[in-house]
């Protein structure tokens, strides 16, 4: 395939401005890159797609161009940048120009004091793909190009423009749809598909839906199998401790032995259950690259813990409490989980032996005895982040600064990309939450408690089916409750949710103030505040007052959007952790720039360079 390239895109520039110069307007927009497609008899009007190629503009921006809810906009990532597909309602309507009748979608352009030429608002604002332009003054109605199909349920045309470095194959790719059926609907243009340029209007038949094959009944017979051994791998545990525990009784210790004796049965019983934990620990981490944590003795834990004294205890939660202690020199938090929870243990001793990242929390070793199990992390100090949001003051913590928390979500974020991108096996965490975000001294966040992560395939991925619904109420993605599927775009929801928090300070999960008897989800008012007609004025009435207006508004209305698109209905929506991560990272840096403005005359300055 030949890559598009400028020649007729240069032509056709010079060939519009020619018509730019007529004010008013009613300029029609003819050329050699554009042919809309005339109306059947039968289909007159169609659900259809606009791609918006992204020059920049925010949601809100992009809403208001093509006179639809920011709702009807999906991101779509095209080589590195991030573009967008707009939904519209496709129609059959009479043009001037032309006896015939085309498909063609009507909206209104608020014109800029500047007077912009209708090449500018073509390329600018909608990608090329204007067909006409008329009236005058401020409101201009624009007539765009757009696509239906006769008798094809399954598919929706998307109007594509043709970009550097596009060949048919790579546009068929990136729309999914087939690339025999992008030549034949744009006959006119590609008489030589082997030959695009820059600038060319195609119609794209796209697949609406793709039919699900048996791969789910498939999963469930192989989840079934898999059960089953664990299952049997679970008796033989069983039985194995028990053989063990009635060994250990048959030779038991007689109350008149001596303390010498009674020590070396000690030391022996130690190094059996050891033993026992490596041997598991060697089939539950098989094929793991990287170095195994340390194994640290019992005697070791007991006494960082001071015997667990309740003094020392830092946290608590479905698997365990943790404890703070210093083992070989070194702070560190422990957590006590009882034996039943060997699966847990497992899942978050498989998952952080893989994983070395500044964002997610660090494993040091792990521990036996006693009936319990033990995990020891690195330390970090500052607690959750759920504490720093909640209340704040009455936990011992100054409010957080909004650079500070731009910071903290880029750096869950990187975390959380890690883990579902650049680790050789992929995980889905499971649980993302703002109490499994934990922040160091310098308020640098880092992901923790695995208990629930999964393992997925790449290829595989949207065919993970989970047995029950797991996660916390609150941030569970609607297709986790419904259809117990668990895909990366699950922990993209629930990254949607911290966002939010991040944005209101509010729980994610909380009573209603208007009816206390019901709860009411963060998700549920942030909804609200983008379907309300001054979604600007309801997002500034929802941010967190602990903040007392000291924040750039424009970055947290992009904050808020992020955050709307990660909470999609629909997975397919939610853009990929990555994408997320580019669009925090720009947010960041312009809060830094934004809080250097201040010239360090405000109080949340301090949080730039002290813990942000």
């Amino acid at each position: 395939m030949v890559m598009a390239s400028s020649s007729h895109f240069l032509y056709v520039s010079l060939f519009i401005v020619s018509f730019t110069q007529v004010l008013p307007l009613n300029v029609v927009i003819k050329s050699t890159f554009m042919y809309p497609l005339t109306c059947s008899n039968y289909t007159r009007t169609c659900n259809s797609y606009l791609y918006h190629i992204s020059k920049g503009q925010n949601l809100q921006e992009i809403s208001s161009f093509y006179s639809v809810n920011t709702s009807k906009i999906t991101p779509i990532n095209h080589n590195s940048n991030i573009d967008y597909l707009v939904s519209v309602q496709c129609s059959c309507k009479k043009d001037n120009s032309s006896s015939d009748g085309y498909y063609l979608y009507d909206t209104v352009y608020k014109q800029k004091p500047a007077r912009e030429s209708v090449e500018y608002i073509s390329n600018e604002y909608y990608s090329g793909q204007v067909w006409n332009v008329s009236g005058e003054n401020e409101e201009l109605n624009v007539r765009l190009v757009c696509g239906c199909l006769e008798n094809e349920s399954n598919k929706e045309v998307v109007t594509y423009t043709v970009q550097s470095g596009d060949t048919m194959l790579a546009i068929s790719k990136l729309l999914s749809a087939k690339e025999v059926e992008v030549e034949d609907m744009n006959r006119v243009l590609t008489k030589d598909p082997n030959s695009i340029d820059i600038g060319w209007v195609l119609f794209v038949p796209q697949e609406k839906n793709k039919i699900r094959d048996s791969k789910p009944r498939k999963m469930k017979a192989w989840m079934i199998i898999v059960f089953i051994v664990l299952a049997l791998v679970l008796v033989f545990v069983v039985l194995s401790l028990l053989f063990l525990f009635k060994k250990r009784q048959d030779h038991g210790i007689k109350k008149d032995e001596p303390k010498s004796m009674r020590t070396s049965l000690n030391a022996e019983k130690k190094s059996l259950e050891d033993h026992f934990l490596n041997i598991d620990m060697e089939e539950a981490t098989t094929s793991i690259e990287s170095e195994k944590p340390v194994i640290i003795s019992l005697e070791e834990i007991e006494e960082a813990t001071n015997n667990f004294d309740e003094a020392r205890k830092i946290g608590e939660g479905g698997f365990g409490k943790v404890y703070f202690g210093i083992i070989r020199g070194r702070e560190a938090a422990i957590k006590k989980m009882k034996s039943s929870k060997s699966k847990e243990f497992f899942a978050e001793l498989k998952v952080l032996c893989r994983i070395h990242h500044n964002n997610v929390v660090q494993l040091l070793g792990y521990a036996s005895g006693d009936s319990h199990l033990y995990l020891v992390y690195e330390y970090v100090q500052n607690g959750t982040l759920s504490e720093h949001l909640q209340d704040p003051l009455l936990k011992g913590h100054q409010p957080l600064s909004w650079t500070a928390r731009a910071n903290i979500a880029l750096d869950a974020a990187r975390g959380i990309e890690y883990i579902h991108d650049h680790t050789k096996a992929r995980y889905v965490h499971r649980d993302i939450k703002t109490s499994n975000i934990l922040l160091d001294m310098g308020l640098k966040a880092k992901v923790a408690d695995f208990g629930l992560t999964k393992f997925v395939e790449h290829a595989n991925e949207e065919d993970f089916i989970a047995t029950r619904v797991v996660g916390t109420p609150g941030y569970l993605a609607p297709e986790s409750i419904c259809e117990m599927q668990t895909t990366s775009k699950t922990d993209v929801f629930a990254f949607g949710v911290v966002l939010a928090e991040l944005i209101t300070g509010q729980q994610a999960l909380a009573r209603d103030k208007h009816d206390p008897k019901k709860l009411k989800t963060l998700v549920a008012v942030f909804r609200a505040i983008f379907q309300d007609q001054d979604s600007g004025a309801a997002l500034e009435a929802q941010i967190d007052t602990n903040l007392k207006g000291s924040y750039p508004i424009e970055e947290a209305n992009k904050m808020a959007e992020t955050a709307m698109l990660c909470l999609s209905e629909d997975p397919c929506n939610r853009p990929e952790m990555r994408n997320v991560v580019t669009m925090l990272a720009q947010i960041v840096m312009s809060s830094i720039e934004w809080e250097a403005s201040l010239g360090g005359t405000s109080q949340v300055f301090s949080g730039l360079f002290n813990g942000r």
